[in-house]
């Protein structure tokens, strides 16, 4: 398929370790992509930013107005976590960079962590805890 860019001059920058397969199909699709493991800190970011046309996190980068001020090739940002909060989304939109979620990511995660918490409450470990560090 055709496109009015071509995908290998679209750089693609994934953080804080979103999964390699993800890091595969872009690549497999003809996109240039960097992926870094974590959320680098603003002096690593900068660097990156400037060149980034899609940009994809999870929840521990935080997008400042000031941060996408840097960014002026960006074209959308993916948060692959449960919400966009982490994003200065009026920024983002006086930009005119989209910016999307994916919910439900993190669901089968979330359901383990539920059944776990139940079965805490039900043996009262929190209160066991405390008595045996009491």
């Amino acid at each position: 398929m055709k496109t009015s860019f071509p995908k290998n001059k679209i750089n693609v920058l994934l953080l804080e370790g979103v999964h390699p397969r993800a890091v595969e199909t872009l690549r497999a699709e003809g996109f240039a992509v960097d992926s870094l493991p974590n959320s680098p800190d603003r002096s690593k970011l900068l660097p990156s930013l400037a060149d980034a046309h899609v940009l994809c996190i999870r929840s521990k980068t935080e997008l400042t107005a000031d941060l996408l001020a840097h960014a002026p090739k960006l074209l959308a940002i993916g948060c692959f976590c449960i919400g966009t909060n982490q994003v200065d989304l009026a920024a983002a939109r006086t930009a005119g960079i989209p910016t999307f979620n994916s919910p439900f990511s993190n669901t089968r995660s979330v359901a383990e962590l539920t059944l776990a918490e139940v079965v805490c409450l039900h043996r009262r470990l929190s209160h066991k805890s405390r008595q045996m560090h009491d």
